[in-house]
């Protein structure tokens, strides 16, 4: 089976993301390259230089279009090009040797929408052993996943007005809302780092704090909102009026520039209420 991969950029790391390339581009037909108006794009040509052009496929936007708007460029250059599956990939996700032969052994499962890999958290140190078979699961992050492209076209691909955060989670679930299943492959472990997380105590609570900056916290804030509205469950915006009462609090408790993530916060909530649920079209 011809297997595709797609890698979202983002003023990435060079060295991380030759070391990404080189372990994807020996398992799938073709690399597509989606750059977010990153200020190292030079770099980033320079070092594709050293790989065969046909193998690669890169479309650059000229500003930051957000995760989600990247991804569907991703996705739509592989179904032109008659593609039935995708690998997504973080910029600074790994790619184990065996990830495409493992989610090939699944990708004929009915009704499959995803195939995601067990993640190894490079931040963590705790390493995680390869299992053989495969479990049913609700969601999972895009990437190392490997996506139905039909299921995607079905369900209308991934939400632009999401931007950032959540954008994975949100797709799982219309993708279960269709009927599709995500599968998560325990003979794959993929690494990636989650980003700056620390632990703190709070009485009997163990916090995760995961310093995001005040840009991140403004999306989570007003994504949070955005995804009740949506789905339009009032459960949901009960959960979410805590999630964020909770957010703004470990901000308040345990990270550096408090003001400024503060304000973004609030600001997430009230452009969250505001926004528009109609999604564009792809």
């Amino acid at each position: 089976m011809d297997i595709s991969a797609g890698i979202v950029l983002f003023n990435p790391d060079i060295k991380r993301l030759k070391e990404n390339i080189d372990a994807v581009i020996v398992q799938c037909t073709h690399v597509y390259l989606v750059d977010n108006g990153s200020k190292n794009i030079s770099e980033v040509l320079e070092m594709l230089n050293g790989f065969n052009s046909s193998q690669f496929s890169v479309i650059l936007n000229l500003e930051n279009q957000g995760i989600a708007k990247a991804l569907n460029q991703l996705t739509i250059a592989a179904q032109k090009d008659g593609y039935e599956w995708i690998l997504t990939l973080d910029q600074d996700s790994v790619s184990p040797s065996n990830i495409i032969d493992e989610f090939e052994n699944y990708t004929a499962y009915q009704n499959v929408g995803m195939l995601c890999p067990v993640i190894y958290d490079r931040n963590k140190g705790e390493e995680i052993k390869a299992k053989e078979g495969c479990t049913e699961i609700d969601e999972c992050i895009t990437s190392g996943s490997l996506l139905n492209i039909e299921a995607w076209n079905n369900i209308g691909g991934f939400d632009e007005n999401m931007f950032i955060d959540g954008v994975d989670f949100d797709i799982c679930y219309r993708l279960r809302q269709k009927g599709y299943k995500i599968y998560c492959i325990h003979s794959v472990v993929l690494l990636h780092e989650l980003g700056h997380i620390e632990y703190h105590r709070f009485l009997f609570w163990k916090v995760l704090v995961k310093n995001h900056s005040a840009f991140r916290k403004y999306y989570i804030a007003r994504n949070i909102i955005y995804v009740a509205k949506k789905r339009k469950s009032v459960l949901l915006a009960i959960k979410g009026i805590l999630q964020e009462v909770k957010l703004l609090g470990i901000v308040l408790l345990y990270e550096t520039d408090k003001k400024s993530k503060s304000i973004s916060i609030i600001k997430g909530i009230r452009d969250g209420a505001m926004l528009n649920t109609k999604r564009k079209e792809l």
